[in-house]
């Protein structure tokens, strides 16, 4: 498995209507994604800013997405190394993605874009 780069910072959130508009109001920053009112994502230079709503804020307050080529594969590797895997790599509308956690619950997200983007 070979990671490729950064491809997003995930911030969980509890009102996302409000950290949208902190983000896009206050600091400047163009809101670049959006998906079902929940999510949010702003492209800052070559990483994307992602925002959440509606899970619970995850150990440390923040995930990182890193770029591989195959999520699929990532995760059977990741697997023979006793990795715990918290969500199994599935298809989203524009990425393949899955969910591991590092020795002390930290989630990471193994992410691909369709369109072959990083970052």
């Amino acid at each position: 498995m070979q990671i490729k780069g950064v491809d997003f910072v995930l911030y969980n959130v509890s009102d996302y209507k409000r950290a949208v508009a902190f983000y896009r109001d206050v600091l400047g920053l163009k809101l670049s994604e959006e998906y079902g009112g929940y999510w949010g994502e702003f492209s800052i230079g070559p990483i994307t800013l992602a925002i959440r709503a509606g899970d619970p804020v995850t150990k440390g307050g923040a995930v990182i997405a890193l770029a591989v080529d195959d999520v699929k594969k990532a995760v059977e590797y990741l697997k023979t190394k006793k990795v715990m895997i918290i969500d199994e790599p599935h298809e989203g509308k524009v990425c393949f993605k899955a969910t591991i956690a590092d020795p002390d619950g930290n989630e990471i997200k193994l992410h691909h874009r369709k369109d072959g983007t990083i970052g």
